[in-house]
């Protein structure tokens, strides 16, 4: 646990992860194409630790599938004396090489770093994208001033409205160029019916009645000159869905490959499978679409990886597992009778 709040430090510190995102968004000039690019080279770099785990695991429940006759003999001898049965099936997995702690700490090393990089990068996408919206916003702003100055809203003429407007549209040209993405108006706030602008209170904290008063006249200006007479929406709840049916899929899909076969799917893959999903849509809509889509992008990226990693490592006959066991068995045995 040490070390993964180790990591979870050096992920914080600095902000790594903009930092990082910025290098991709410099590259493609798009947050929204950049995180899709960078959550493809993330999980790809994480895909070793997942491939480890799921030989290690493998194996483990290879070992275990082999020891169940053994166990149940055990059992059934001693069942009424749990020292013995422990002593017994201490001398089970030592026959067998079996290592249950070996295969909790790999999984739980996986999913410990998993989680790690997955709220750090929550809250780094959430500060960044705050700030993010007050900087698209002021960059609107100063192409205000830069026309009128400090000059109050009610005295501009209409020939200066009428600059305003062509200078604002361009500027905003600009600015969108990074922060839109497809239907999309900001990435840095939910693909829902919320404003790509910040919002004003927010904007306007600090501000003493008469300035605010003041600012609230070119805030109104300046979206108004973007929107029109009606604010428009910032998204359509597409990613939210998406988010909701993909990782819905991606943990069927993970529970499938999973489960023996033959076998029905446990009561702990069924509340994961309805669990996730509503978490997902949760975070979707309170979070920015950077993060959404790094959601969608990481759960497509899960299911496809499982599913070649699940190609490749399936034996080519049930009999594989057996020999592999029978051998590790009989090196033993030799050693045992060796020593005799």
């Amino acid at each position: 646990m040490e070390m993964l709040n180790n990591v979870s430090m050096i992920l914080a510190k600095n902000d790594l992860w903009t930092n990082i995102i910025n290098l991709f968004a410099n590259w493609i000039v798009n947050y929204g194409w950049a995180i899709i690019v960078f959550t493809i080279c993330l999980k790809l770099i994480m895909t070793p630790l997942d491939v480890y785990q799921r030989i290690s695991s493998k194996k483990q429940q290879r070992f275990m599938t082999a020891m169940q006759p053994e166990m149940a003999k055990i059992q059934a001898k001693y069942g009424n004396d749990k020292a013995k049965v422990n002593e017994e099936t201490a001398k089970l997995y030592k026959k067998y090489n079996f290592n249950m702690g070996g295969m909790c700490f790999s999984m739980l090393i996986t999913m410990g770093l998993s989680l790690v990089v997955f709220f750090t990068l929550y809250g780094s996408l959430r500060d960044y994208g705050n700030d993010k919206l007050y900087q698209s916003y002021n960059d609107l702003k100063s192409a205000y001033t830069e026309v009128v100055g400090e000059k109050e809203f009610d005295t501009l003429t209409d020939d200066e409205k009428e600059e305003l407007t062509i200078v604002i549209e361009k500027k905003y040209d600009e600015v969108s160029r990074q922060n839109s993405w497809l239907w999309v108006k900001n990435v840095w706030k939910s693909d829902t019916n919320d404003t790509q602008f910040i919002d004003f209170n927010t904007y306007a904290n600090g501000m003493n009645d008469t300035k605010k008063a003041e600012e609230q006249k070119i805030y109104n200006f300046i979206t108004t000159t973007i929107d029109g007479e009606k604010t428009q929406v910032n998204g359509y709840y597409v990613l939210i869905i998406l988010s909701a049916v993909i990782s819905f899929l991606t943990q069927l899909l993970s529970a499938k490959l999973m489960t023996p076969k033959g076998q029905k799917l446990n009561m702990m893959n069924k509340v994961m499978m309805a669990v996730i999903p509503i978490t997902m849509i949760i975070l979707a809509m309170t979070s920015n679409v950077v993060f959404t889509l790094y959601i969608i992008v990481n759960s497509l990226m899960t299911a496809l990886i499982s599913t070649v990693l699940s190609l490749i490592m399936k034996p080519k006959s049930g009999k594989d597992d057996d020999i592999v066991i029978q051998k590790n068995v009989e090196v033993v045995e030799y050693s045992r009778n060796y020593k005799k």
